[in-house]
């Protein structure tokens, strides 16, 4: 939360929350996705996660991760989305897209559906 206010996918230029997986201490940038898949939301929706990504990767190819955890030399870095809504064919196709980008910048993408 930024000022009481929650962050999600839709603010494209903030990180919505960040930790240090302590077992295999792996920082993970965590997006929280409340929105529907559903037509016609889910244009809007691709377009918010693909800015909301695109910002994930730049936090971190910037060193802007450097200013959270100042150790930080190049590990691996997890990107943890938390969908509230299951996803449809179009956004499994667009997760693995990006995940393949993201896997270039030394970085995991994973997606949890949480229980509605």
């Amino acid at each position: 939360m930024k000022g009481g206010k929650i962050v999600s996918v839709l603010e494209t230029n903030l990180i919505d929350y960040i930790f240090l997986e302590e077992e295999e201490e792996i920082p993970v940038l965590v997006v929280s996705d409340p929105l529907s898949w559903r037509p016609p939301e889910d244009r809007r929706h691709l377009q918010a996660l693909r800015d909301k990504l695109k910002a994930q990767i730049a936090f971190v190819e910037t060193g802007q991760i450097n200013g959270v955890w100042p150790a930080y030399s190049g590990g691996l870095v997890r990107v943890q989305v938390y969908a509230s809504c299951s996803l449809t064919e179009t956004a499994r196709d667009f997760y693995d897209v990006v995940s393949n980008a993201m896997a270039e910048s030394n970085m995991e993408l994973r997606v949890k559906l949480l229980d509605a």
